[in-house]
């Protein structure tokens, strides 16, 4: 029995989804032992990743950490899980759009899911374990997930303001 290549495509895009959140549960839990007391530097100065442990309770640089408990269960557990399905749902149903449409909103979902599994299971913390320094500039502290929401995003924005070429 054949199966149809949008079946083969969902299939692989569920599989390669899971070993996404796989990989970076598995990151995060080596950064919870092994940045516990140090951090590293990945490259020469004046650009390098540093790797540096922080749990954060809020959301993108932690926005919303100082909120009530019960505020950040509310928006950080249930509505990113409302999103995260929807976003999961919508991606792979409509698995047939061209997949300038259909990988941010998965990427998007991916890194929310993965996100979400640290607010359930770690008291309402995402670990957090990368930083980017560029000269005096350096970024937030990120992880593997928050890539794949930010890659999503900003893929989701070209595609609205940059017109598809004609072939």
């Amino acid at each position: 029995m054949s199966t149809s290549p949008l079946l083969r495509g969902r299939t692989f895009a569920l599989l390669a989804g899971i070993a996404f959140i796989a990989v970076d549960q598995l990151v995060k839990l080596l950064a919870l032992v092994s940045l516990q007391a140090s951090s590293f530097k990945i490259g020469p100065n004046p650009i390098n990743l540093a790797l540096e442990l922080s749990l954060n309770p809020g959301a993108f640089l932690s926005l919303g950490a100082a909120l009530p408990p019960q505020v950040k269960q509310l928006i950080f557990i249930v509505g990113v899980a409302i999103v995260v399905a929807w976003a999961l749902g919508w991606s792979l149903s409509n698995w047939s759009q061209p997949l300038r449409k259909v990988l941010p909103l998965y990427a998007i979902a991916l890194g929310g899911i993965a996100n979400l599994i640290d607010r359930v299971f770690r008291d309402g913390q995402v670990v957090d374990y990368m930083v980017l320094n560029v000269g005096p500039t350096h970024t937030g502290v990120f992880n593997i997930a928050d890539i794949a929401i930010t890659a999503g995003a900003v893929f989701l924005m070209l595609d609205l303001f940059v017109k598809p070429r004609n072939a």
